[in-house]
């Protein structure tokens, strides 16, 4: 299946430059371009082509990312947003993720880093290299996110933080039925159940969870 991007950077020079990349990986299109925030918003309404992930900058005039990401989360919410950066202070990152981006790569990443990004986006829900996990865990310690739960206790029943545990691992939801024995329907069930307990987002959000109450290690992250 063919994967749809849209990118909005004010950066003419980076943007064009990264449309050629983007559009020279198999199965992957960019669809249209957007030079802020609003600009995007509005080729999004008008846009005919389902989107499936945009790359967006967070420094734009007009309306930067973060405003735009959480228009877009309100009314698109399926679509995967990768948040495109030279910023990776831990406030930017944990601001973004809890505002439901999906991913994160910054400005100077590898050309495989960006492919890799995009379909672990369009497949998986979220992507996230080991130290902007690490950014984020000690961001987390710094200045713990809000929780109405203890450190020591969570609402989560043991089979749910298995599945918790293999999502992080980058499982889609049929291998995770399929390693845990169950049906698919099943484990879709204990995501919604995840989503609503932990007040998450979307998959990205349930990552930030588990890192907050150390449910899963920086090392468990690839399979």
């Amino acid at each position: 299946m063919k994967i749809n991007v849209a990118i909005a950077d004010d950066q003419k020079l980076f943007r064009k430059g990264m449309m050629a990349l983007v559009n020279s990986f198999d199965d992957v299109e960019i669809i249209f371009e957007a030079e802020n925030g609003k600009q995007l918003i509005e080729l999004l309404a008008a846009e005919s082509n389902d989107i499936h992930v945009i790359l967006l900058d967070l420094s734009m005039p007009e309306m930067n990312g973060l405003e735009a990401l959480k228009i877009i989360k309100q009314s698109q919410p399926g679509i995967g947003i990768i948040i495109l950066t030279i910023h990776e202070a831990e406030h930017h990152i944990l601001s973004t993720i809890q505002a439901g981006a999906n991913g994160y790569l910054a400005k100077n990443a590898e050309p495989e880093e960006v492919e890799k990004a995009i379909r672990e986006v369009f497949k998986n829900d979220f992507y996230f290299t080991l130290p902007m996990l690490e950014i984020m865990r000690k961001g987390l310690i710094k200045k713990p996110l809000a929780a109405s739960l203890d450190e020591n206790e969570s609402p989560l029943t043991p089979r749910e933080k298995e599945v918790l545990q293999l999502i992080c691992k980058q499982y889609s939801s049929a291998e995770i039925a399929e390693k845990l024995f169950l049906s698919a329907r099943t484990v879709e069930g204990h995501r919604n159940n995840l989503l609503l307990k932990t007040g998450s987002r979307n998959t990205a959000g349930l990552v930030l969870y588990a890192l907050k109450y150390k449910l899963i290690e920086l090392d468990h992250f690839n399979h």
